[in-house]
């Protein structure tokens, strides 16, 4: 009986493989090759490279959004405070490989958001489950009277969001956190209740 390939490993392989090259910066072959699959067994589970890329899009989404909300759920500082520690942790798991990748969302949406409908829509859909899920911890700071109350939860957390994902923009290209220490500095002061 032939070894049976795993989805999850393939879809977890798929991450590695796009966040550091894009969509166009790999071909099928190269996923092939490193999930370690033939070809006839990556289209059992994948119709197309649009719909694998669809679908580590939404894994990763799914894992990205539970592990936002277990952060929050284990963090025992304000809400203010489990904030900026969360953006850091951003920021510290992007120095690990020296700044050279950023988020898979954020690179398929830089690459191909404009032009494969497809795979904009999944990039929107996995950004805004999670800036609902930050939402709800700058509404707790709202609340504690910590984060500034004259823009909703929701257009703040739309704001850092914009905010980090454009500085991993930058960062890619200095290879550097400068511009991440920039936007966390101005972005903390910003929403921080005065």
């Amino acid at each position: 009986m032939g070894y049976k390939h795993n989805k999850e490993d393939i879809l977890e392989t798929g991450f590695h493989v796009l966040r550091k090259n894009g969509y166009h910066g790999v071909g099928i072959n190269e996923i092939l090759k490193e999930a370690g699959i033939p070809k006839g067994s990556f289209y059992n589970f994948f119709d197309s490279k649009e719909d694998f890329a669809k679908q580590v899009m939404e894994h990763h989404g799914t894992d990205q959004g539970n592990w936002i909300v277990q952060f929050f759920e284990q963090a025992n500082e304000t809400p203010l405070t489990n904030l900026k520690a969360f953006y850091k942790t951003l920021i510290a798991i992007n120095e690990t490989d020296g700044y050279s990748s950023g988020c898979l969302i954020n690179v398929m949406s830089n690459e191909v958001g404009r032009t494969n409908d497809t795979l904009a829509v999944c990039a929107n859909d996995c950004f805004l489950g999670w800036i609902n899920i930050i939402s709800r911890e700058i509404e707790k700071g709202q609340e504690s009277g910590e984060i500034r109350k004259d823009f909703s939860a929701l257009e703040i957390a739309e704001y850092l969001h914009s905010g980090i994902y454009g500085a991993f923009s930058r960062m890619k290209v200095t290879r550097s956190r400068v511009y991440l220490d920039i936007w966390w500095d101005m972005s903390f002061t910003f929403i921080q209740e005065s």
